[in-house]
Formats: structure tokens, sequence, C-alpha cells
């Protein structure tokens, strides 16, 4: 199954459709292609192996559980995980509460389209090093991006639509990036929970129920959300009614027509982004609405700065069933210290005034 001359490997690549790259010998590795499914090839190959998925429609759910795996798909390569939770998984340790150690590393997923998992597209949980890219997902029921418990990763270029939670999800997780993706006709398009040190740029959020939310919960592993840079993004008419009811899950309390939402959050920074016609807010900074049990949880934003934004148009038909807030396209509940908002092109606020009232300057 190892394609090792690269006479062969050249051959098979222009066919897949992927772009050759000249290795020198030291540091060439081998290539895996998929005969019959992508589990068979990912279990033949080694570690610092590419496992490359040929154009067609592979019905199975993936397991990955050794360390430097890249599996790269080609035009045409579909992963149909119609009748699993999961498309692929890399997981270190068996799940439940609390989080592993991170004992797989440099784990990849390139250009491979995922659909119809019951769960999530991919889920990558206790990996220390990852990259999710150039990837297409459609209808998978509750994630379709959903990296838990891991570190030092990258999602980048990928294109969402349809998932009842979060389109890309970041959970209990710490330095990962996420740039220059699409999310759409999801319940959130980016969802970052009880994590640090991220960045989210320059994506596209569009007819979602919210567009971006950060936020921090009680009785997960990590205690705090913080240190969180939102910039570049654009945020659009995120107005899809949710599909899930406020007694179910902390979701379904996320109003309909929320732009960009940090909850209880830290540090966070929203900086020249474009939020424009979202129904109920276009940039909110709240505390946590729920009961927090969690003596480690601080359940209120402290310095959190909203700085150059363009939010215009939003606001003008709120949720009533979720927010308690009136329509605006910059809303603060004045709870924490140290939250500012600066240089914003505006024509709503709650409370009125606020750039005057929480200045940066």
């Amino acid at each position: 199954m190892r394609v090792r001359k690269r006479s062969v490997l050249c051959a098979i690549l222009l066919v897949a459709g992927i772009p050759l790259v000249s290795a020198s010998p030291a540091t060439a590795q081998d290539v895996v292609v998929v005969t019959s499914s992508i589990q068979e090839a990912i279990d033949a190959a080694g570690p610092g192996d590419t496992i490359v998925v040929p154009p067609g429609r592979y019905h199975e759910s993936v397991r990955i559980a050794k360390s430097g795996i890249t599996v790269r798909g080609s035009r045409g390569s579909i992963l149909d995980a119609s009748g699993f939770a999961v498309g692929i998984r890399a997981a270190a340790g068996p799940g439940g509460p609390g989080c592993p150690p991170p004992t797989l590393r440099d784990i990849t997923i390139d250009g491979l389209r995922i659909e119809n998992a019951g769960f999530t597209g991919v889920l990558l949980r206790g990996v220390d090093g990852f990259t999710v890219k150039d990837g297409a997902y459609a209808t998978n029921e509750e994630y379709a991006i959903f990296p838990i418990c891991s570190r030092n990763g990258l999602i980048e270029g990928n294109h969402v639509d349809g998932s009842d939670d979060a389109a890309i999800y970041v959970g209990n997780s710490h330095q990962v990036v996420i740039k220059h993706n699409h999310a759409r006709n999801s319940t959130v398009g980016i969802e970052i929970e009880n994590s640090t040190h991220l960045v989210i740029r320059a994506n596209t959020t569009i007819a979602n129920t919210s567009g971006i939310v950060s936020f921090v919960l009680p009785g997960l592993a990590v205690p705090v959300t913080e240190d969180v840079l939102i910039e570049r993004n654009t945020v659009m008419r995120n107005n899809r009614p949710n599909p899930v009811a406020p007694s179910e899950d902390v979701v379904g309390l996320i109003p309909a027509g929320t732009g960009i939402l940090t909850v209880g959050a830290d540090r966070v920074t929203v900086r020249d982004n474009q939020v424009v016609g979202n129904n109920s807010g276009g940039i909110a900074v709240i505390a946590l609405p729920l009961t927090n049990p969690d003596p480690r949880v601080d359940p209120v934003p402290d310095n959190n700065q909203v700085i150059s934004n363009v939010t215009l148009t939003n606001g003008r038909h709120p949720d009533r069933l979720r927010s308690p807030y009136p329509g605006a396209d910059l809303i603060y509940d004045r709870t924490g210290t140290g939250n500012c908002f600066a240089d914003n092109v505006f024509a709503t606020s709650v409370p009125p005034g606020l750039q005057l009232l929480y200045s940066c300057r």
C-alpha cells in the first residue's frame, strides 16, 4: 500500500489533483494512497506520513491514534459520515469529563469534504499541534470542527454550512488561530469556550444565529476564557432562528441576530471588524447570565476592548425571547472592570453614550 518511488508518486498525485512539492531525500516522507478506505490507509501509515484521499465518496468514520499524520483530500473526495457520530476522530485517551494530557502531536486534516456526521465532522482531543484547513463541511449535526483539550492549533480556510450547535468550536484549549474560514447556516459560526490565547481573524460568518461567541462556563477543566483577539472579521445578517430551546443548553440562550458576543471572558480585544445587519445586536459584552456554582470561575467580563469596528444597522428586530436588552449596535451590561469602547462607527448603543461613558482613552 505504501508508495515510495517518486515517479509512481508523482503520477498518483497528479491524478488526485494534489500539487507536487519537491523534497530532498533527507526530508521526504512516505505517502499512503487510499485504495479502499481512509481508515485502512491510516492504519498502514507511520508517523510523518501523508494519506492522500483520491476523488470518491468514502462512507466511514475514521480514527487517528498516532502522531504525525496528515490526511489530505483532493477535488471530489468526500467522507460521508452518515450513520456515525464523528467523521474523523483524533483523540488521546478515553472520553469523559476533564482533559487528558496531550499525547497526540502534529495532526493535519487538509482539503477534505466531510458530511452528515451525527455529532461532528472533525473531533480533536488531547492534541498538541493540529491543523484543519481548506476543507468543506456540510450538514454535520452538532459541529463541523471541534477541538477540545488541545493546543497549538490552526483552523484555516474552511467552508462550513449547517450545524445546529457551532460550525467551528474550540473548548478547553490554548494557543489556537482561527482564520479565513467561512461559516454559515449554523447556530454559532465560531464559538470559543473556556480557552486562552486565541486569535479569530479575517473570517466570514453569515446567516448563523450568532456570528462569533466567546464565553466562560462553570464546571469545565479550564476555568477561564481570556486573551482572545477577534479582528478583521465580517459578521453579517446572523439572523437564523435559534433551533435550541433556552432550557436545553447554554447555546439556546443566545439571541437570534447576534453579531459578536463575549460573555464573562477577560482580556478580549474586538477590533477592526465589520458587523452589519444582525437583528438583536452588533457587538455585546456581558456577564454570564447563569447561576455560577464554580468558585474558580469569575462570571463577569474584565479588561475587554472594543475598538475601531464598523457596526451598523444592528438591533432592529431583537429576539425578545432570549435578549433582555434593547437592540443596538453596541451593548454593554456595565459589569466587570476595565472594559472600554473607542473609535467604533455605530449608530445605537446600550447604554446610550456608551463610547463616552466607557472610553478607552
